[in-house]
């Protein structure tokens, strides 16, 4: 379970780093950027392989080791779902076990079927059904899935899941106050390390929109300047033989930035695919972890992949490139060739 609440968890925690400075801009300019809005759907998705290298809240390494994998497991319960369709539980730890797996569409409909089936539902399939409707639409964070989230927080005060989207969805009603207080009160749950560092780093952000916490502000202020100090210029290109409109009608353009160690990427752009030949900046500003810098590494190994399942995961016949770049040369602008075909 507690692998389900920190994998979805850690997804949310990286779409607010676009959400807040949307709202930032929204507040400037009286309307949403498409730009951040498009950046911030993406992110859900890609923020999933966080999870993968950060410790669980209150998890237990040894039971999960005890259980089948997890792909065993839902071909299970489909398999005793298709017998039994009646089964609110099995619904519900299918919708569960989709949500796991970023198979979020999915996890919507299963979690809407044990819904449908249970008379009283608790808070945690009401969390479930939630996470599932946000992570399909973000949207739902201000219509049905709010409310539920705001359900829980009436009756579990303390719902760690609750407060964090019940953030969110004040942050998307232009409540930054809310988000902040209820991020606050998380925060004094003592969540890991890894989560709190995300935590500070929203409610610091937040700051700036208080009257009454100017050191709040001037933290922000700097910690922007910092995120500015890194900048590549990358010129991609598609080689001969290779064309972009075989690929279909959702494929799309992902850049990553990876630590030559491999691991979840630390920077992300997200593109069109039409964007391609194009010059892209990547930067400090795209970093998928608060107060970490590219620099940070000695060198980065950048990809560009051209997906044509518009997924940043990568799937056969899929377009890339990749190069090394050593970050002691600071900034500059390079050259990448997508050449390659994924197998």
């Amino acid at each position: 379970m507690f692998f389900w609440v920190c994998a979805t968890f850690l997804s949310l925690c990286a779409l607010s780093f676009v959400l807040v400075p949307a709202l930032r801009e929204s507040k400037k300019t009286g309307r949403w950027s498409v730009l951040n809005m498009t950046s911030a759907a993406l992110l859900v998705p890609l923020s999933v392989g966080m999870y993968l290298v950060l410790s669980t809240w209150n998890g237990d390494a040894s039971s999960d080791a005890a259980l089948p994998p997890l792909s065993d497991l839902i071909i299970g319960l489909e398999t005793s779902l298709n017998e039994n369709p009646e089964d609110a539980v099995g619904w519900q730890l299918l919708g569960q076990s989709y949500l796991a797996v970023g198979r979020f569409p999915e996890a919507r409909q299963a979690l809407r079927e044990a819904w449908g089936r249970t008379l009283a539902p608790d808070n945690d399939l009401k969390l479930a059904l939630g996470e599932a409707e946000v992570m399909t639409d973000r949207t739902a964070l201000t219509g049905e899935a709010g409310r539920i989230f705001e359900e829980v927080l009436e009756n579990d005060p303390s719902n760690p899941k609750a407060l964090w989207y019940g953030g969110l969805a004040a942050l998307d009603m232009e409540q930054p106050n809310v988000a902040r207080e209820r991020w606050v009160r998380l925060l004094s749950l003592n969540p890991p390390d890894q989560i709190a560092i995300v935590l500070r780093e929203q409610i610091g952000l937040l700051g700036e929109f208080s009257d009454d916490n100017p050191a709040l502000v001037e933290n922000t202020d700097s910690g922007t300047e910092n995120l500015a100090s890194f900048q590549l210029q990358l010129n991609v290109t598609l080689a001969d033989g290779l064309s972009i409109e075989s690929m279909g009608p959702q494929a799309a353009l992902f850049i990553f930035a990876r630590a030559p160690q491999g691991g979840p990427p630390l920077a992300v752009i997200r593109q069109e695919a039409s964007a391609v030949p194009g010059v892209f900046s990547l930067s400090d500003a795209n970093a998928m972890l608060p107060g970490r810098s590219l620099t940070d590494f000695e060198s980065l190994t950048i990809v560009a992949r051209l997906s044509s399942s518009g997924q940043p995961t990568a799937s056969s016949g899929d377009f890339y490139g990749e190069l090394v770049y050593n970050t002691a040369d600071g900034d500059g602008q390079v050259n990448l060739q997508i050449n390659q075909i994924e197998n």
